[in-house]
């Protein structure tokens, strides 16, 4: 984790210092070492959040793009009493969960169910298969064209096989990252995809983003569910004759 309570205040690591678990309440010590991203680690095997795995550097850089108190955000369903912790909560009520590894889909729908208004984040670069799937995008997606003017909207037919099999019947909007963990940073800009939920005109809603431009749009709070929805409307509503690769 990448925050832990400090006498009262949630707090980054720092050597030496002692924090706990604001989820279980056990004790944590900070991994502050010159490799990898600096961290909270439980320091016994805990009863914490059922949802919780071992994280990558590549998880915990996604989660330090966000203002510390978006990050970690303890979530209780009063009704129920369930607990969880997300990985980014906005004030805008999105929740955005951060995938690396693979997530049964039993526990995947448990997460929708529970967040209701969330985005993922997928490491597509995880399985090289992945990655070499969506390196033709270009010539698998063609572009809505709206009154002669470029959208950045794709439309495809063949949602499994540019994307993992596993995501693409998500009721959320999944972004998946083909950058992954190793990537290099002083490179040209490569685009996330982020796969609309459900159909449209029967195939399925694909936008390119850079990785600034989603950041932009979730810290701007600009992307939601009902952001999504009324653009998958929009679509929906046009007529498709203009349409290139």
């Amino acid at each position: 984790m990448l925050t832990a309570d400090v006498n009262g205040s949630r707090c980054r690591p720092l050597p030496g210092a002692v924090g706990s678990c604001p989820f279980c309440n056990s004790e944590m010590i900070p991994r502050c070492g010159e490799v990898r991203v600096h961290h909270w680690a439980h320091k016994s095997k805990a009863d914490c959040d059922p949802w919780w795995e071992p994280e990558t550097d590549w998880h915990r850089n996604w989660k330090n793009e966000f203002p510390l108190r978006w990050q970690e955000y303890l979530f209780t369903d009063h009704a129920t009493g369930e607990r969880h912790i997300a990985d980014v909560h906005t004030l805008a009520g999105l929740t955005v969960e951060f995938q690396h590894s693979h997530l049964e889909p039993n526990e995947r729908r448990a997460r929708e169910t529970f967040y209701k208004n969330m985005l993922w984040i997928v490491d597509g670069s995880r399985l090289e298969g992945n990655r070499k799937k969506i390196t033709e995008w270009r010539n698998k997606l063609a572009e809505i064209i709206q009154n002669q003017h470029r959208t950045n909207l794709f439309l495809t037919d063949n949602a499994d096989d540019l994307f993992p099999a596993n995501w693409t019947n998500s009721p959320a909007p999944v972004c998946f990252d083909y950058m992954g963990p190793k990537a290099d940073s002083s490179s040209d800009p490569q685009p996330l995809f982020l796969l609309y939920p459900e159909t449209v005109h029967r195939k399925r809603l694909v936008e390119p983003l850079t990785r600034d431009g989603l950041l932009r749009s979730i810290l701007s709070e600009r992307l939601n569910m009902n952001s999504v929805r009324g653009i998958m409307q929009n679509v929906a509503s046009l007529r498709l004759g203009g349409r290139r690769r």
